[in-house]
């Protein structure tokens, strides 16, 4: 069958997916003229030219993607290429972003200055939602890059560093469960096409928050857990029965240097999951299992405790204040009130996970209704499905929920929705195809056709007053090469793989829709970044309070803030360099200068001695407004904005 056939992306398997129209190019190109044969019909001469035409075309581009094949330096670099496409488009080239990026920023910002490693501080306050093993390999990236890069720039290539890991290890877990010899195996490519495609992962491997190492974090657990199991079931013949992965022999046994690595990495693993490993594999309930699980703790202990134990010393408050309000709390939910994201509706992770989880979530249920579940002891089924079932249910009681949370379980899934994809009939994966090249081709030319328009005159920006809710329609985009060639090489890219889909089988759809994928966001994150940076940056409005300050602003002054949030408050003393002093009542502070954050339909003045000095707001935002007042005691009114 041709599940049974070797995958790798080498033409050899694309001609044996096609070998009708190879013989039939054949036939066409050498038949011998006999002395029977009646002459042909003009029209079926036309027919054969036109037929022999098209499968010269094919024969030539199977002989172009088998030469490809035959160089593996070229495939790396192919590889690599790619991955690059997928990585840095939204990594480079813009200042952080409200929400998660700009606290985030704030507390590398804060390492960068003073040196503290222990305690995460946004602008000047303590900021401990989160372990900050993120904010650690960010300030690292920063101090070493951050003369050759923005700062910004440089602390956000910590969050391709952890995608690529995420990469590798799904990679790696994949290659383990299909027992594929090469890493150009065609399933495996097709498992990080659907990591790589899914929206949830397109959106938010690319932005400066802890999530993507956490992301990482789990797919290095999984991948640990997931090879130490295999190597258990592979010793034991109870196992042959019911896991065809443990009687196959493709895979290699483990080498010492990957059962340290699975040591290593196993432990990171959710403790749930490895006791249902427990209750569902007997062999796994062995002496040998419980020692690598023990040495797996030993060895994880320094680095998942020296944080914890570091800040207990430093502040038992805020130990309690992350632990207790910022964990516990937000999952029961006695601290959501104060902390905010709160769980929206009861069919939030089911609606989040159907929807940017595509197609990994989908195809994974289309696995397990298309009978995996009859296989629910194999590893390629329970663990992915044990791991994110856990996680999932998790989720769903947890008083706290946002999107971003369902990252750790894409790349586990993907294993899932591996079986599903090859469980779908011929016709929905070139649908597949088609649908994609359609969507996301479109998009691409409207990506182009908005750049050229933006690139205009402001006067004739007006055929895109759709997009004004978000973007300022007055702005002109600047005609910079780099970002240019870059979204041409992309746009090239696209094209030239296009035509390969159609020999990659039933991975055609898979493989086209994350392309497209690709594209489209490469071609946002290149052409249009200028656009987006300009109305999500705080840039303009704090660096316009600058200039206005610098006129004013004394030695010894000092400016306090009323309800100035987490996102503004770093930027202010990124673009500024003043640290705002977070007061209650305006009344109470002895500072000359007052910075408030507002809605615009709430712009009351402050009680006391206050005069306005100056209002602004980001360029995209049609809610929030900022307002700057300085002490005059002479002051009588409130006046006008300058």
């Amino acid at each position: 069958m041709q599940e049974q056939q070797p995958a790798r992306w080498h033409a050899d398997h694309a001609i044996t997916a096609a070998p009708t129209l190879v013989t039939s190019v054949t036939s066409a190109t050498s038949n011998p003229a006999g002395g029977g044969t009646p002459a042909p019909h003009p029209a079926d001469s036309a027919n054969t030219a036109g037929s022999s035409t098209r499968g010269g075309r094919h024969a030539r581009g199977l002989q172009r993607w088998r030469r490809l094949a035959a160089s593996e330096a070229l495939l790396w670099l192919v590889a690599v290429a790619i991955l690059c496409a997928w990585l840095l488009p939204g990594i480079l080239g813009h200042d952080p972003w409200k929400q998660d990026e700009t606290y985030t920023f704030g507390i590398v910002q804060h390492m960068l200055d003073t040196g503290d490693l222990v305690v995460p501080t946004n602008a000047g306050q303590p900021f401990v939602e989160k372990p900050p093993i993120y904010d650690w390999v960010a300030t690292g990236l920063a101090w070493m890059l951050g003369r050759y890069l923005p700062l910004h720039d440089a602390a956000r290539l910590a969050s391709a560093l952890f995608a690529g890991l995420t990469v590798y290890y799904t990679a790696r877990v994949a290659r383990r469960a299909l027992g594929a010899a090469s890493w150009f195996d065609l399933r495996v490519i097709g498992a990080l096409a659907l990591f790589g495609g899914a929206p949830v992962v397109v959106k938010h491997v690319h932005d400066m928050m802890t999530d993507v190492a956490l992301m990482a974090g789990a797919a290095l657990g999984f991948c640990g857990l997931f090879e130490l199991v295999l190597a258990q079931l592979r010793d034991d013949p109870r196992a042959a029965h019911y896991c065809s992965i443990a009687a196959t022999p493709p895979a290699q046994p483990l080498s010492a240097r990957e059962r340290r690595h699975v040591l290593l990495s196993g432990a990171a693993m959710f403790g749930a999951t490895t006791c249902a490993l427990l209750a569902l594999y007997p062999s796994c309930r062995s002496r040998r299992f419980a020692k690598a699980l023990g040495v797996a703790a030993l060895v994880c202990a320094p680095f998942a405790l020296i944080w914890p134990v570091c800040f207990y010393l430093r502040s038992e408050a805020l130990f309690k204040v992350w632990l207790w309000d910022n964990n516990v709390g937000r999952f029961f939910g006695f601290s959501v009130a104060k902390l905010g994201s709160e769980n929206e509706s009861r069919l939030f992770v089911l609606r989040t996970v159907l929807s940017i989880g595509f197609p990994v979530v989908p195809l994974a249920l289309a696995a397990l209704a298309g009978g995996a579940w009859r296989r629910w002891r194999e590893p390629g089924v329970a663990l992915p499905l044990l791991f994110a079932g856990i996680g999932f249910a998790v989720l769903q009681s947890s008083a706290t929920v946002r999107e971003l949370y369902i990252l750790p379980f894409i790349a586990p899934l993907a294993l899932l929705a591996m079986q599903g994809v090859e469980r779908l009939p011929a016709r929905l994966h070139a649908g597949w195809d088609i649908a994609s090249r359609v969507l996301f081709g479109s998009a691409a030319a409207l990506v182009w056709l908005v750049w050229s328009i933006m690139t205009s005159a402001a006067g004739t920006h007006a055929s895109l007053h759709r997009l004004g809710r978000w973007l300022p329609l007055d702005w002109v985009l600047p005609v910079q090469p780099v970002p240019i060639a870059g979204a041409l090489l992309l746009t090239c890219g696209w094209l030239w793989l296009l035509p390969s889909f159609k020999y990659a089988g039933k991975w055609r759809g898979a493989l086209s829709w994350c392309a497209g994928a690709m594209l489209a966001w490469g071609l946002v994150s290149t052409l249009l970044l200028p656009w987006l940076d300009y109305a999500k940056s705080y840039r303009s409005v704090f660096q316009q309070l600058g200039a206005k300050l610098d006129i004013e602003w004394n030695d010894g002054d000092c400016m306090a803030s009323v309800g100035l949030g987490e996102s503004e408050a770093p930027m202010l003393y990124y673009f500024t360099h003043i640290e705002h002093q977070p007061v209650s009542d305006p009344h109470t502070t002895a500072c000359t200068w007052l910075i408030q954050e507002s809605h615009r339909d709430n712009v009351a003045a402050p009680p006391g001695e206050w005069r306005l000095f100056w209002s602004g707001t980001r360029p995209g935002d049609t809610d929030e407004v900022l307002r700057v007042f300085v002490r005059t005691p002479a002051a009588g009114t409130v006046r006008g904005d300058d």
